[in-house]
């Protein structure tokens, strides 16, 4: 039975499957910083870089990585399935070092984005995901109920599970109905409204996984450079920033932010991440979900049926058709804006009667 003393000190475990995970863990270790915690931050690959940018002076950990890969040949979901035995080892694995961090540092509570083996025996743990149900591909929708039979059984190891979105809100199937034990904390984002004045028409955010990024890098970049738009190129690659006045490999928060709001229209991949980063700005934007992602093609059908952004097949973008199409859509402008769910979640949490 994990412990019930006091939480002071908070270890927030962020997946690196791309930088998604990391950069929405940015605004929940704010919030425990905010209400007096010591955090410390355990992840892996590109996603510990990254917020070892975003906090250089809090501790850190290495843990193992899932190190997933993809494949120009196979379907996602055939590559995925073949990994299945890593992914395995590397969720054993990272709970082992996981209890270990918790006996070391003395902590008080495990958070962990989408990394199901971090939670512990000896302390309160949470999951934070959006994938409480998991869509598969229709070709693949008989393995549906048995893949998440075995999601909400390792859903069930922790102590409780926070949903980034609102009762209700865009994530639909895939948060709910559910009989498990939820909390909703609202639409979490790093970004912060600006007013700052527009400096481009299209702002390229690229990312994902490899081979998929490269390609379309190349899609988006030729068709802006034939169509004569001002436009900045984010790559979605993590380390140094290295920008000049059209691309950038990678952007801390505050200059992405800023980027953001100086521009247009956003066009870019539909993870949640992304979603959620645009809702807090009220941007409009144009989705290419990762070929094969049925998350991402889920909530980019879902935004284009509420009439909030268009979107296209990677195979099939055409950016000045997609320019058209996007004049038709409100994008995110208008959103209630609510933003203290997360703050109220966590209150709650650390209070002495919780």
């Amino acid at each position: 039975m994990p412990s019930a003393r006091p939480i002071k000190k908070v270890l927030v475990a962020a997946l690196d499957w791309g930088l998604g995970h990391a950069t929405r863990s940015i605004p929940v270790i704010n919030e425990f910083l905010k209400q007096g915690c010591e955090v410390q931050i355990a992840s892996s690959g590109g996603a510990l870089v990254l917020l070892k940018e975003e906090f250089p002076l809090l501790r850190f950990h290495t843990i193992a990585s899932y190190n997933a890969t993809y494949s120009s040949v196979l379907p996602f979901m055939i590559k995925i399935l073949i990994q299945m035995p890593k992914f395995i080892l590397a969720i054993r694995k990272e709970h082992w070092q996981i209890e270990k961090i918790v006996h070391n540092e003395k902590i008080d509570l495990l958070i962990s984005d989408n990394r199901y083996g971090c939670w512990s025996t000896k302390i309160p743990s949470v999951l934070i995901t959006h994938q409480v149900n998991i869509i598969m591909p229709p070709a693949w929708k008989w393995l549906e109920g048995v893949i998440n039979y075995g999601n909400h059984w390792q859903i069930g190891k922790f102590t409780d599970c926070w949903i980034p979105d609102f009762p209700n809100g865009i994530t639909g199937r895939m948060t709910g109905p559910t009989k498990m034990k939820t909390k909703f904390i609202g639409m979490v984002s790093r970004f912060t409204k600006m007013n700052v004045p527009i400096k481009y028409d299209v702002l390229a955010i690229i990312s994902g996984p490899e081979p998929q990024r490269s390609l379309l890098e190349a899609k988006i970049k030729s068709q802006l450079l034939a169509l004569g738009l001002s436009y900045f190129i984010v790559k979605g690659k993590p380390g140094a920033e290295k920008p000049d006045d059209r691309e950038a490999d990678h952007l801390a928060s505050k200059k992405l932010n800023e980027l953001i709001e100086s521009s247009s229209l956003v066009i870019g991949r539909s993870g949640y991440t992304t979603v959620m980063d645009l809702w807090k700005l009220g941007k409009k934007a144009v989705f290419i979900p990762t070929p094969g992602q049925t998350e991402q093609e889920y909530l980019a059908k879902e935004l284009m049926r509420r009439g909030i952004a268009f979107y296209q097949d990677q195979n099939d973008f055409d950016l000045k058709y997609a320019l058209e199409e996007s004049k038709k859509y409100k994008g995110f402008e208008g959103f209630e804006q609510q933003t203290n769910l997360l703050a109220d979640v966590v209150e709650n949490l650390l209070s002495p009667n919780a």
